[in-house]
Formats: structure tokens, C-alpha cells, sequence
């Protein structure tokens, strides 16, 4: 057992990207006190942190046959450190939202509990599990609109839709990228129950929402926005669009879908948040 170890369950660059992401979604709209830009960093960084500790405890035993290096299978840490670091960072998190307003802390919750449930039991359930994780990752972008007031939350509300919608869709996909390895594993994904095709027609449908949705600060960005985020758009539908000719795994692996909407929904963001910045300027 190492600090090492406990500290790499909570996979820190993952989670201090989403609570830069959290601060970041609070500057562009609107929020100007440095302290509750920390605040907000801290919170969303200490409640990712904990999902991602949380969810490696109770993928212990499974670890230790596909993924032996990990902290817990290598023993570097254990599964009850885990627990007690997951709640120590978990009650940080919510501490941290308590000063950012009457939304925030409710928002905590809500992550908190949907994280240990995850964990626990939706991961493995098909359709239920890819929504809670294109809903926890869109949300990180809701902590930083609430943590301003209402009128802000809204503006950050159409990114966190592109990025539930695109999640989903690149979730759905990685489901079908991994059929072989679920099994083995015992879990049961949507595209293991509906077939590759049927799962791939969704993950395109949810990209043309992503799209759509992505469209919708157009009306108070204008045609620069909508001329980058038309390009970034194609990008992502044919990306989805390459799903629907697979038939099985290995041609969806081989397509390399996942890894290019993970690219074009990179893009996506970038372009929300230079549209954001270069508007809160010129106004």
C-alpha cells in the first residue's frame, strides 16, 4: 500500500479536468469571485475524484483479471482505503459546494448518489449505466452555470446537453466495441441485448441530437458560432455514421469510432468556450 496508490485510484487528471472544466463554464458566464471559482474547482474535483476511487473498489475482483496493475489488484491499495479516501472526498466535495449558492450543493447530491449507484449497480445494466455517465460528465459544465445564478445556468444548459447526448453516443459504441469482454465480466449492455445494429442506429440518432442541440447558442452567438460548430457537427455524424455499416465488434474496433467522436466532442467544446470567452469580451 502506497499514498501513490490511493492517490492514482481517484485518477487525478480526470478528475482536476473536470472541475477545470466546472470553473472554467463559471468565468465564461459571468462569474468573477476567484474564491468561488476554487471552490467550485475543489468540489467537482473531490466529487469525480471519489466516483473514480469508488467505482475501482467495487471492480476489485474484475481488475484483478483484466487490469492487474491497477492500485487494488497490484496492491498498492486496498478496497476498504478506497471506501474511507471515497468518503473523505466525497463529504470535501459537498463541503465545497455549500458556498456557491443554493443549487450547488442540491446538484452535489444528486452527483454523489448517482456516482455509488453507479458503481454498485447501473454500471452493469444496459441503457441505465450509459445514461448516468453521459449525465454525470454533461453535468460538470451545470455546476459552473448554477454556481453564478439562473440566467447563467441556462447558458451552460446547451453544452451539457451536446455532451450528454454525445456521450451517450460514444458510450453505446465503446458498449459494442467491448462485447466480448462484458460477457466475460457478466454484464449485460445494450448492444449485447439489441444487437450491433439496432445499437448502432441509436448511437446515431443520439449524435443527430448532440448535433441539434449544439445549434442552439447560435441564437445568441451568431453565424461565426454557427459556421465552427457546423464544421464540428460533420464531423460527428459522420464519425457516428461509420457504426451503422459494423456488424460485429471487431469491425467496430476496427472503425476506430470511439476514439474520433472522443476528438470531435473535444472540438465541440473548444468552440463553446472561445465563442463564450470572445463574447464576454466584446460585450
Amino acid at each position: 500500500m502506497s499514498a501513490a496508490g490511493y492517490f492514482k485510484i481517484t485518477r487525478p487528471g480526470n478528475a482536476a479536468a473536470a472541475g477545470a472544466a466546472a470553473a472554467l463554464a463559471f468565468w465564461i458566464t459571468g462569474g468573477t469571485e476567484w474564491i468561488s471559482a476554487l471552490l467550485l474547482f475543489c468540489a467537482v474535483t473531490s466529487i469525480c475524484g471519489a466516483g473514480n476511487a469508488v467505482n475501482d473498489c467495487f471492480d476489485a475482483d474484475i481488475d484483478r483479471i483484466n487490469h492487474p496493475k491497477r492500485p487494488i489488484p497490484s496492491g498498492k491499495a486496498t478496497v476498504a482505503g478506497g471506501l474511507i479516501l471515497t468518503c473523505i472526498l466525497f463529504a470535501a466535495g459537498f463541503l465545497c459546494s455549500l458556498p456557491l449558492g443554493p443549487w450547488c450543493p442540491w446538484l452535489a447530491v444528486v452527483n454523489i448518489l448517482l456516482l455509488i449507484l453507479y458503481s454498485t449497480s447501473f454500471k452493469r445494466m444496459p441503457v441505465i449505466g450509459n445514461v448516468c455517465v453521459a449525465y454525470l460528465s454533461g453535468s460538470v459544465f451545470l455546476f459552473g452555470g448554477m454556481a453564478v445564478g439562473a440566467e447563467s445556468f441556462l447558458l451552460t444548459a446547451p453544452l451539457f446537453l451536446v455532451t450528454f447526448f454525445a456521450t451517450l453516443a460514444r458510450e453505446i459504441v465503446k458498449d459494442a466495441e467491448n462485447i466480448k469482454e462484458d460477457e466475460t465480466e457478466g454484464a449485460y449492455t445494450f448492444p449485447m441485448l439489441a444487437g450491433i445494429n439496432t445499437a448502432g442506429i441509436t448511437a446515431f440518432v443520439c449524435m443527430i441530437c448532440a448535433a441539434g442541440t449544439a445549434f442552439i447558442p447560435v441564437l445568441y452567438w451568431g453565424l461565426p458560432y454557427a459556421c465552427f460548430i457546423s464544421a464540428v457537427d460533420v464531423f460527428l455524424i459522420t464519425s457516428a455514421a461509420k457504426i451503422l455499416s459494423c456488424k460485429t465488434p471487431e469491425e467496430v474496433q476496427a472503425a476506430k469510432i470511439s476514439r474520433t467522436m472522443k476528438t470531435g466532442m473535444f472540438a465541440a467544446t473548444l468552440v463553446f468556450f472561445v465563442s463564450a470567452i470572445l463574447s464576454r469580451f466584446l460585450i
